[in-house]
């Protein structure tokens, strides 16, 4: 009876583990992918931006991108959202995924108005 019990016990145990398990390395492979893509995107922000200050006659909606400061905690924004996205709970990962997919599409956009603003000046 106790290897009947134990046996059962590992098996639920091995499977209840091995799935979150499984797909929080998953998730964290999503979130280093993210990461990855956003970083770039910022930076390519940045340097179209810093193109785009150059000419006189684009008015820059932000007047932070001036600032010395603001290139630091531009890239420092990536790795907040990472470590916040990391620690919300696995019943939210599908709507933290899509979040992330958001953010990667708002910055496409931004990255390709600001390079239709540089091109056409």
């Amino acid at each position: 009876m106790n290897v009947l019990k134990s046996e059962w016990i590992s098996a639920i145990s091995g499977y209840m583990f091995d799935d979150g398990h499984s797909n929080r390395t998953r998730y964290i492979k999503f979130i280093l992918l993210f990461g990855a893509i956003f970083t770039v995107l910022q930076i390519s922000d940045l340097i179209l931006t810093h193109y785009a200050l150059k000419n006189p006659e684009i008015k820059e909606v932000n007047p932070f991108y001036g600032q010395d400061w603001f290139v630091p905690v531009k890239l420092t924004m990536v790795f907040l959202i990472m470590y916040t996205m990391s620690r919300i709970p696995e019943n939210s990962h599908r709507l933290a995924k899509n979040t992330m997919a958001g953010l990667i599409f708002m910055y496409v956009v931004i990255n390709l108005n600001n390079l239709y603003f540089l091109m056409v000046s």
